[in-house]
């Protein structure tokens, strides 16, 4: 089966589809504790797992996460995109990168691209991001981009912040 995941490009970014070549940059980004905002830390074949679920969510869903590289490499540095599995209440507009990027505007750079792309490619045109409730860096990088508070949600049993993204046009 081949995926016809839209590759997005910003400035400095290359947004593409994931690749099982990514692996071990995966392990690297979710073998430091700060993962633990994106369901980390895990372990070399829950990386293999969160890689082919980002690829199936392409193909049952035709939607999914994008996989950050920067524009002159094509080693993995993140993802952004929508992420929904099965018990969330919707899609959401998700996002991460390895913290050797962070502060740098890439994140902010990925993750409007991603919200771009959503929209304008994949008709997701009013996304939420789903935050815990002390993770201060994804939720000003939520209100940078626009987003909107709106009441909490549980998920998984924990207290999930919603940050509402600005209704946008499709394509």
């Amino acid at each position: 089966m081949t995926l016809d995941i839209p590759v997005l490009e910003t400035r400095h970014l290359v947004l593409r589809g994931p690749r099982l070549s990514d692996h071990a940059a995966f392990c690297a980004y979710f073998a430091d504790p700060r993962s633990k905002w994106n369901g980390g830390p895990l372990d070399p074949r829950a990386v293999e797992g969160m890689i082919t679920s980002a690829a199936g969510g392409w193909a049952l869903r035709g939607y999914g996460l994008w996989f950050i590289t920067l524009k002159d490499d094509d080693h993995a540095i993140g993802f952004a995109g929508v992420f929904h599995p099965f018990d969330w209440p919707e899609p959401e507009l998700g996002y991460g990168i390895a913290g050797a990027y962070e502060g740098k505007g890439l994140a902010f750079e990925a993750a409007m691209a991603a919200r771009h792309g959503a929209a304008t490619l994949l008709g997701l045109t009013h996304l939420p991001s789903f935050i815990a409730p002390d993770n201060a860096r994804s939720q000003a990088l939520a209100l940078r981009m626009g987003a909107v508070r709106e009441p909490d949600i549980t998920l998984r049993d924990k207290t999930a912040q919603v940050y509402r993204h600005p209704k946008m046009e499709a394509a």
